[in-house]
């Protein structure tokens, strides 16, 4: 499990075969993807990152959905909780998907850089280890 006072490592340094497994086979094929997608986006070359920046933010969007709706099924405690933050982190996805619309690609750059491995690890570490602990005890 990953340490919440511990700095998320940039993108470069977290690759997918580094991912913690939270032992909830959906979720870690979802984070294993997630990181796979997301350095894909960090090493697109200058004016090439529309495609998988979209890529990325697909898997988000699938990811989430699927998340959300494990929780739902299974009454989740923290679901809103939990599905406000999946809806903010997409919110700026989409912002960024427009930018790289017109050609900016200055802020997706930063975030698929910096923000997103920090917030990302931060999720796993603590409402989805939550999540997944609840997952699979509700499952049994």
């Amino acid at each position: 499990m990953l340490a919440t006072t511990t700095p998320a490592a940039p993108a470069a340094d977290f690759p997918a075969s580094n991912v913690p497994l939270l032992g909830y086979a959906v979720m870690d094929r979802d984070h294993v993807d997630s990181v796979a997608l997301l350095q894909a986006a960090c090493d697109a070359p200058d004016g090439q990152l529309q495609a998988p920046f979209a890529a990325f933010a697909k898997h988000l969007r699938e990811h989430f959905a699927r998340e959300n709706a494990l929780m739902t099924q299974h009454g989740f405690f923290a679901l809103h909780c939990h599905k406000d933050e999946h809806a903010r982190v997409l919110k700026m996805v989409a912002t960024m998907e427009a930018e790289l619309e017109e050609g900016d690609e200055a802020r997706a750059r930063l975030y698929v850089a910096e923000h997103f491995p920090d917030w990302f690890h931060t999720h796993l570490a603590t409402m989805d280890r939550v999540t997944a602990d609840f997952l699979a005890q509700a499952e049994g």
